[in-house]
């Protein structure tokens, strides 16, 4: 249900956002540092709105370069992610009488277990991305904990699409950033998954 919640948006209203993100980056070479803020906002509402956020990370490299586009970016990926968690909080009440006590409890001991590891994995993942963070708002994970590790994660993949974005056109860069940020995804997948393994050892 959370990801038919950030799906269906996209089916909606995904290729108008899409144009508009466009017109946006075209102006962007004129005021730059005003579209970086639009890039950003952009980036933070992608919790709620279907935002090409590959295509709009990307963009903040093009329009602004790799420092200052990352930090756009990054800002941008961090808002989403507060907003997530705020979000799943909200929701906790609802979730549990959707899903039970029982069923509650289960998804709780996961998002213990493992769900701060999968954050960080899947960062680079859309979709996924905003899923891990609303489940852990859901579950009550601990706040600063869960946005440390986003942040970790936003922080990488926002220099990524920044470095590709100010190297070429956005269209053809964005293609060239997922593939490296999926690249990222499965280390820090392998990574966790060693993480989690010597956890369960001790």
């Amino acid at each position: 249900m959370v990801s038919l919640l950030i799906i269906i948006p996209f089916c909606i209203w995904g290729e108008k956002i899409d144009q508009w993100s466009e017109t946006i980056i075209e102006q962007g070479r004129h005021h730059p540092f005003q579209t970086g803020g639009i890039l950003a906002l952009l980036l933070a509402s992608d919790i709620v709105l279907p935002v090409p956020s590959c295509f709009a990370s990307a963009a903040c490299g093009l329009v602004l370069g790799f420092a200052y586009g990352t930090a756009a970016s990054f800002i941008g990926m961090s808002l989403c992610c507060l907003g997530g968690y705020t979000l799943g909080r909200l929701c906790t009440p609802a979730a549990k009488k959707m899903l039970g006590e029982n069923e509650s409890e289960r998804l709780k001991e996961f998002e213990k277990k493992y769900g701060i590891w999968l954050i960080l994995a899947l960062r680079p993942v859309p979709i996924l991305a905003e899923a891990s963070i609303l489940f852990s708002g859901i579950t009550r994970q601990p706040f600063m904990k869960t946005m440390l590790i986003a942040s970790i994660g936003n922080l990488a993949v926002s220099a990524i699409y920044a470095a590709v974005g100010a190297l070429g056109e956005t269209k053809q860069s964005t293609i060239t950033a997922f593939i490296v940020s999926a690249l990222l995804s499965a280390v820090m997948m392998l990574l966790t998954r060693k993480k989690t393994s010597s956890n369960n050892k001790v």
